[in-house]
Parts: structure tokens; sequence; C-alpha cells
């Protein structure tokens, strides 16, 4: 699914990611946590080729993205990648015109093939695709606003377009970028099933930074811990404890701490907080 290897990723003179070696499997659910400013983002932005290796290899689902690739992609390559790669990202990239409902649509054009392509331009969408559009954003409490233009929507209902588009998109990788941030307890639990629904069955990843940690045992069943362009640690949930996330957040001056709860207790923090929630399977040690 994702392997990177000697990777190095510069702005300038400054590093901001380097990785010696990773591989994640596909129907892994991975956690990134850590500092402001701990490459997370960026190693993000690498796996969908926003940011560019300046050495190493990155390969994402069976493209090589990175300098020590034989030839560039083509374009049918890159088009098929991110068909394969959806993103919630901070940034959303939603169109500010465009209803939440047309905006959701767009995370289906790559599917679309033929007359149903071109009627697409003219808004003229299938009718089981507009049911499908419709379905993901009831999921998410977006019900009444599916008509709504999306600059007159709040920064939260703008997440959960951006979370309901990438459900249509039916990617193999889930790359998400604090997809809670700016949500009330009630829509968190939304997004965090449709997150879960979206990336169900052994050939779909999630990959998502976090900064509510009391959501790692919902979202993750590894977590990578990133300071200063680094990974520092790479463990499966239930070795990740407080002191463990303690020492990582101490690595830069002024970091938020996080949370002093065990790991088991918060998982069941979260449980109680949204009781229709569902939880990941714990890996063996």
């Amino acid at each position: 699914m994702i392997h990177l290897e000697r990777v190095c990723v510069q702005a300038g003179s400054r590093t901001l990611l380097r990785v010696p070696r990773l591989s994640i499997a596909a129907g892994e659910r991975i956690a990134i946590v850590g500092p402001n400013g701990a490459g997370k983002s960026t190693f993000l932005r690498l796996l969908t080729g926003m940011a560019v290796a300046a050495q190493g290899r990155v390969r994402v689902l069976g493209q090589e993205l990175g300098p020590e690739a034989t030839a560039p992609l083509s374009r049918s390559q890159w088009r098929s990648l991110r068909r394969q790669v959806g993103v919630v990202m901070q940034g959303l990239h939603l169109v500010p015109r465009l209803s939440a409902r047309e905006n959701v649509l767009v995370g289906a054009l790559a599917r679309l093939q033929g007359a149903d392509l071109w009627r697409s331009w003219c808004r003229l969408y299938p009718g089981p695709l507009l049911a499908k559009a419709d379905a993901a954003l009831s999921v998410l409490g977006m019900a009444d606003r599916a008509h709504t233009r999306t600059d007159r929507l709040s920064g939260g209902e703008r997440q959960k377009v951006g979370l309901a588009r990438m459900q249509l998109q039916c990617a193999s990788l889930v790359l998400a970028d604090e997809p809670t941030s700016a949500l009330d307890p009630v829509a968190t639990a939304q997004v965090c099933e449709a997150l879960l629904a979206s990336t169900a069955g052994p050939q779909r990843t999630l990959v998502t930074v976090l900064h509510d940690l009391d959501l790692l045992p919902v979202l993750a069943t590894r977590v990578l811990g990133m300071a200063h362009g680094r990974i520092r640690w790479d463990l499966p949930l239930h070795a990740v404890d407080p002191a463990v996330l303690q020492a990582l957040y101490e690595t830069t001056a002024g970091a938020r701490a996080p949370p002093t709860e065990s790991t088991d207790r918060a998982a069941a923090s979260v449980a109680a907080r949204h009781p229709h929630l569902p939880h990941c399977t714990r890996r063996s040690a």
C-alpha cells in the first residue's frame, strides 16, 4: 500500500520530513500524533504528491512518486492514483459557489464515464449518484443544508461536506488531516463513523492526523509519533501510554500536553460520549 525509504522533504535548506523507512499495509488504520510543526501534514501531502521528496523512494498504491522513480507518472497514472486516494485536508478545497450537495458530487467525477461524465458538466448527475450524495450528507447531519451554498456554511459544516465528498470517491486510501477540528461532540461522532464506514474492508486504509488523542482507540490500531520532522516511534495502539505521549510532546517547548488518561480509560471515555460509535479491535502484542 505505502512504502517510504530514505525519504527527505525540504523547503530550501530546512528539512521538513525525514523518514528512513516506513511501510503501511492495506487495511491498516494509522494515526499520526505529535506537536505542531512535527511534519504530520507534510507526511500526508507527500502521499498525495502535493509535497515532493528531495531524495528517497515513495511508493503509494503501486505508483512510484519519489525522485528514484524510473520515469515520471503519466497523466493517466496520476488520474488513476487520484481516484484511489481520498483526502480530507484542513484547506478542504471546496467550490464556494456550489451547494453542499454539488460539492459532494464532485467526489464521484473521476469514476464517471461516457454520457454520464458529459452530463455532469451540466450538473445533470445520474439518479443513483444523487441518492448516494444525499445519503452521505444525511449520515453527517447535513440533509437540511444540502442545497445551501458552501460559502454560507460554518467551518464545521464545510468539514462535513469535504468528508461526504470523499465518501463518494470510494477511495482505497483515505488521508484525513485533523478531521474533527472545529466540531462538537455529536459531529465528532458522526465524522468518525463516516471515516470508519469509508474505510471498511481489508483493502482500504485510513491514515489520520489527530490532535484529539481521546479518539486514538476509535480511529487507529497503530500510532506514529512525530516530532521535528521525524517519526520518533511506531507502536500498536495498546503500547501507547501517557508516558510515551508526554515524552513526545515535551520534545517541543510549549506544545500542548496530551491527556493523562491511559489508553483504556480514553477508550472508555469516548465510548461513553459516543455510544453508537464503532470502535476498533485492538491488535495483540
